[in-house]
């Protein structure tokens, strides 16, 4: 019997333009693979950005660090399969430009892998908010302690794949994510020889790579309640824009979401849908149905739930925006979406979440507590991406992967009341 090939983790961030978020993404990069266990390649796709970020890179002067850079404008899907094809990694995760990875979450991953031999590894991942001038809103993050005891659970793709066939889900996210997730070398080897052709399709690569990776392994998916990476939402984000698109009845301009579009343009390896739906529900069937096709699976999903499920996204949706999904729906899917009477939306926007308080000094950080989570708002320890992920690693201790909810959370609050008589941050 062979012995199992050597572990190395592949760290890809793909980037366009936003050199000034990718600066966090990679100091957190760079720490998280100094106290990881293996080996470690960060792997940055340059997708002919016109900004600094050839210079951001630059400047970390990390042999780590593996840039490469497009000679020409990509689709999102091509700049994720351009930068996949640079990855030597056995194991491979992707975060955006404007993400993180927390500083012993690469750490926490090898001993996952070392523990267990699988194909897909996920974990809670946390959002955070990074601040906007504009609006005069300050960084965010919001934690709920009581997800995050640390415990590993073993999960039966098929029966995940079932679930998403009967709109069982609460986000695409439960599906094999690369994507926030990590995925080994062969379970990507053996989907392109199955699909022949790209592991990227569709315009949201990493909706249908989820769906696709349920599709070639018969492993468990390994789920473990710690964030190993964070999830950062800039004024910049493609899913934002696309959203504000959604929900306004304006026609945005120049916007984010329209310099996606226009950048897919003739990409052959689409799903059905056109990449101007702004419906992630339908996004995620689009790419559900594709990948059973091009794998040979066979799929019955509920129409009924789906439709349902359809209905709750768009509900929200401002026209041209409601219109254009409905009859979406029902072109492509064969699906007659009924939205509720008092659905309709007016032209507007989410407002802000959250807004520092009135006097409250520079750089301090503020920690509201609800009866389930932590909100915390502002301040030098909000002020990036790499910076929130060092409190929410700080918080939870992250160096210890022994899933020990109670020993975690005594430690969580043991650590946050080491902070408020500090005075990181106030009540």
């Amino acid at each position: 019997m062979s012995a199992p090939p050597a572990v190395k983790l592949s760290l890809v961030i793909p980037t366009r333009e936003r050199a000034e978020y990718l600066t966090a993404a990679l100091r957190s990069a760079r720490v998280a693979a100094d106290n990881a266990r293996v080996p470690v390649e960060i792997v940055v796709s340059d997708n002919a950005s016109g900004d600094a970020t050839t210079s951001v890179i630059a400047a970390f002067d990390d042999p780590r660090i593996v840039a490469r850079r497009s000679d020409r404008r990509l689709s999102m899907r091509e700049n994720f399969e351009f930068a996949l094809s640079h990855a030597r990694g056995s194991h491979i995760l992707f975060i955006g430009d404007d993400d993180a990875v927390l500083p012993n979450g690469l750490r926490l991953l090898g001993d996952l892998i070392a523990t267990h031999d699988v194909d897909i590894f996920k974990w809670r991942v946390l959002n955070y908010v990074w601040p906007d001038p504009a609006r005069g809103l300050p960084g965010h993050l919001k934690v709920r302690p009581q997800t995050l005891d640390g415990r590993v659970r073993l999960k039966d793709p098929k029966q995940v794949l079932a679930d998403f066939a009967a709109a069982r889900f609460r986000t695409y996210h439960e599906g094999g994510m690369i994507y926030h997730g990590c995925v080994s070398r062969r379970l990507i080897t053996r989907a392109c020889a199955q699909g022949k052709g790209p592991f990227f399709r569709g315009s949201s690569p990493d909706v249908f790579t989820s769906l696709q990776a349920l599709m070639v392994t018969d492993l468990p998916l390994v789920h473990i309640n710690l964030p190993i990476t964070l999830g950062g939402a800039s004024p910049r984000s493609n899913g934002a824009a696309g959203q504000a698109a959604a929900k306004s009845a304006g026609s945005g301009g120049v916007t984010e979401f329209a310099k996606f579009i226009a950048e897919t343009g003739d990409d052959p390896w689409q799903c059905r849908l056109p990449v101007h739906c702004k419906s992630l529900t339908m996004i995620t069937l689009d790419c559900l149905l594709a990948a059973a096709n091009l794998h040979g699976i066979q799929i019955e999903i509920d129409r009924n739930a789906w439709a349902e499920r359809i209905a709750q996204d768009i509900a929200s949706f401002a026209e041209p925006a409601r219109g254009e999904c409905l009859g979406l729906a029902e072109a492509v899917f064969g699906l007659k979406v009924r939205l509720p009477e008092a659905s309709v939306n007016p032209s507007m926007v989410a407002g802000p979440i959250l807004s520092l308080d009135p006097g409250l000094a520079p750089g301090h950080t503020v920690l509201r507590r609800g009866l389930s989570r932590l909100v915390f708002s502002g301040g030098a320890l909000l002020s990036d991406a790499a910076s929130a992920a060092e409190l929410l690693d700080l918080l939870l201790q992250i160096e210890s992967a022994r899933p020990d909810a109670t020993s975690r959370s005594q430690g969580l609050w043991r650590v946050l009341r080491a902070h408020l008589r500090a005075g990181s941050f106030t009540k």
